[in-house]
Formats: structure tokens, sequence, C-alpha cells
């Protein structure tokens, strides 16, 4: 019973680890997959990243405080990782959603499968063209990656610096503003180019009535940006996003 109790322990906390990653990570988190799926996942996933570890025993604590503060850090490494991806994918959507509003597209809303929050149809475009890439990028793969090396450089029961942690979130945090931003920007661009060129028409031209065509061609500019611009905005995004597990 003596033996079994770390190993049980330990166990317990891989486990722990495993389904606060899996909660949050971009695809592997979403919530269009059902629910009796991702718990057996992350047992599965638990289970493999144990035994790839060599199966880490843990000293049981001498008490309930001591015990809790270990399944805080384990809860802590797991979010952390996978929310900092998930800022990162959800900077796709972010700035499609910005832009939208921009081009005029923000006045038919929908529900949002993922988070269920209210979205546009440029939002989920770039949302499902980022988690395709994700797809490319093997981001699942990368994150149980990181999941096994994280257990077998910080075991179970080791020190977190809760933090770091912190800092490191707030960063990402920042840095995935930036990138919606960047996301943005060039459609808010080709909206603003095409509202110029009917105002400067307009001037050359007042009888020609061009003010009354200044929605159409917003959203004319802006799809013509989407085409050329979404792509490439989705797979920054869903590199960034990846990389987070392989940097880590």
């Amino acid at each position: 019973m003596d033996l079994s109790l770390p190993l049980v322990l330990g166990f317990a906390l891989v486990l722990t680890r495993t389904g606060a990653l899996l909660g949050v990570a971009p695809i592997l988190g979403s919530r269009t997959v059902p629910m009796r799926l991702r718990v057996s996942m992350v047992v599965v996933v638990a289970i493999v990243t144990w035994l790839a570890a060599n199966a880490p025993r843990v000293p049981v604590p001498a008490d309930f405080v001591s015990l809790a503060a270990l399944v805080v850090s384990e809860v802590a490494l797991g979010l952390a990782a996978g929310l900092s991806s998930k800022v990162l994918i959800d900077a796709a959507q972010a700035g499609g959603q910005a832009a939208a509003n921009a081009m005029g597209f923000g006045f038919g809303q929908m529900i949002d499968p993922h988070s269920s929050a209210e979205s546009s149809t440029l939002g989920e475009i770039f949302m499902a063209l980022a988690l395709a890439a994700a797809l490319v990028f093997r981001l699942p793969q990368e994150a149980i990656g990181w999941l096994v090396r994280s257990v077998r450089e910080v075991p179970p029961g080791g020190t977190v610096e809760v933090a770091s942690l912190a800092t490191a979130m707030v960063k990402q945090l920042i840095f995935g503003i930036t990138l919606s931003v960047r996301v943005a920007f060039p459609l808010f661009a080709a909206a603003i180019l095409g509202y110029a060129s009917l105002a400067a028409m307009g001037r050359t031209a007042p009888q020609l009535s061009l003010q009354n065509l200044g929605f159409a061609v917003s959203i004319g500019c802006g799809v013509l940006a989407v085409f050329f611009i979404a792509p490439d905005a989705a797979r920054m995004c869903a590199d960034a996003a990846t990389r987070i597990f392989a940097r880590s």
C-alpha cells in the first residue's frame, strides 16, 4: 500500500495536468467534440504520458494544504500552455471580427460553436482557416509532445513558479492582441481605400451620386482583401500557436 499510493498520486497529478491542457487547447478542447470523447481522450493521453515518463511517483503530502498546492500547480501548468496557444488561434477570429465590423459584415451575428459567443461570418471564416492550418502544422501532436516533455522535465510534485507562469500568460495575451491587429489592419486599409477612392470620384463627378455605393464598395474591397490575406493570416496565427508547444 505504501508503494501504491505514490504511484496513484503521481498518475492523478499527471491526469490533472493533462485535463487542464486538453480542456483549453485549440482543437483538442473544442466544445464541438462530444464530452465522452474528450474525457476518454484525456484519460488515454494521461496514461500514455504517465508511462512515457516512467510512471513518476509522488510522496503523499502530510496535510491537505500541501496536496491542494500540488493540484493547483498541475492545473496552472496545463492551463498556461493551453491558453497561451488558444489566445493566438483566437486572434484570427478577433481580427476577422474587427474587420467585419469595419466592412459592414458585423450586422449579421451568429453563435460560435467553439466559444458559445456571438461572432460574425468573417470571424468564423478566419477561425476555421486558422484551425485548418493548425491541423496542417500538427498542433494536437505538438501539444501532446509538450505534455510528455513537461512531465519528464517538471515531474508531478515539482516546484512550479506560478508568478512566472502568470507573467508568461500576460505576455502571450499582449502578443495575441498584437496578432489580431495585424490580421485586421490590411482589411481596415482595404475598406478605407475603397471609401477614399469613392470620395475622390464623388468630388470629381458629383452628378453621378456615387455616395450611394459606399456600402457596396466597402464590402467589395474587403472581400477582395480577404481573398488575398486570409490564408496568410490563418497560417501566421496557427504557426504561432503551434510554436508555443515546440519551444516551451
